[in-house]
């Protein structure tokens, strides 16, 4: 994972890859602050639900003679721990997903990061991509720098590659309303050019906040970030930081993956059947907050979005949607046929 790493393999296991176990992903990030309580917290909320993450990267995990706790139905992955360090992250993969697909753990000589590729002789995702790669990083802060660089943490790839993890930077990009000081900019500066660089896009909804500190003396921040190489992008279908609270001070952050057939396109927005004489009187009465008296480009660029959101959303929300494509309609048909067959066939055999 940097440029001559010393990388300590687990076997990939042997189970083959089963057409209908692949089609959709869902993924969960925390960071668990070292306490057992949150992490069994977060896997009993697994428990309740009806489907359960397929696979949960964690940062700063508890652990115990230097491994951390397992749960039911989950296979744990970590970096194994020497004299000069402890693992710092931890990747669990659901058994539902193990059955279905190969997997193959790498390591770096220290407990800060790990990868996982996912591997299918048949494709992932429905399509011809055969691999792809989870990277979980906990980046501490060390002075000047994080413990995980920008070249170990984004890799030159052409796979599916998501890179997720508590990176302790702060940057524009991830949370737009944020003064940052030059020591700030110095420090996030090289992972989102390299992220840039590499063709990585962030996930997180910029101004989500993903961590809320339990004391006063710190604001709000988005630390636990989600990167996405251009070529999982079109797998991407949702981030969502709205998973029930653990006991930590960041938030879980779950997001979901699909296969291209089982995600409808987006609905764009039929221009033609505008309605300008409804739309226009509300636009009229619309109110708007008075610009700030003494602009700066710290209060100024907050009030330009926050009404130029307002006035795209009412126009936005009075547009009609254009219908789905009989493009689209016969595939999405021409996929339940080969399914009912594809069960049709299993059952009489």
């Amino acid at each position: 994972m940097s440029s001559n790493p010393d990388l300590t393999q687990s076997p990939p296991l042997s189970q083959s890859f089963h057409y209908p176990g692949c089609l959709n992903l869902s993924i969960v990030q925390h960071n668990c602050l070292g306490s057992s309580n949150v992490f069994q917290t977060l896997f009993s909320f697994f428990a309740l639900v009806e489907s359960s993450s397929h696979i949960v990267a964690l940062q700063d995990i508890p652990l115990w003679r230097n491994c951390p706790p397992v749960f039911r139905n989950y296979k744990c992955f970590f970096p194994p721990a020497t004299d000069s360090y402890k693992p710092r992250v931890a990747t669990y993969v659901h058994e539902r997903l193990l059955s279905v697909i190969h997997i193959l753990p790498l390591f770096v000589e220290r407990g800060e990061l790990m990868a996982v590729n996912f591997h299918s002789h048949e494709g992932l995702f429905d399509t011809s991509h055969n691999l792809f790669c989870l990277y979980n990083a906990y980046s501490i802060p060390s002075g000047h720098y994080r413990s995980v660089s920008p070249l170990d943490l984004f890799p030159q790839h052409d796979f599916p590659t998501l890179v997720v993890g508590d990176l302790n930077i702060h940057h524009r990009a991830s949370d737009p309303t944020r003064f940052l000081s030059n020591y700030d900019q110095f420090i996030s500066s090289p992972y989102f050019d390299r992220v840039s660089a590499l063709l990585f896009f962030l996930l997180n909804t910029p101004g989500v906040y993903t961590r809320f500190p339990f004391t006063t003396n710190h604001c709000p921040a988005v630390l636990d970030l989600s990167f996405a190489h251009s070529a999982f992008l079109p797998y991407f279908s949702a981030w969502n930081p709205s998973l029930l609270p653990t006991g930590s001070d960041h938030t879980a952050l779950s997001i979901v993956l699909s296969t291209l057939l089982l995600k409808p396109p987006p609905r764009g927005l039929n221009w033609k059947h505008i309605d300008w004489d409804h739309i226009s009187p509300l636009l009229a009465k619309l109110e708007l907050t008075a610009p700030p008296a003494l602009p700066t480009p710290h209060t100024l660029d907050p009030w330009f979005d926050h009404s130029l959101a307002k006035i795209t959303h009412l126009i936005t929300s009075n547009t009609p949607s254009k219908c789905p494509s009989s493009y689209f309609t016969a595939i999405q048909s021409t996929k339940r046929v080969h399914w009912s067959q594809f069960l049709a066939d299993a059952n009489s055999q």
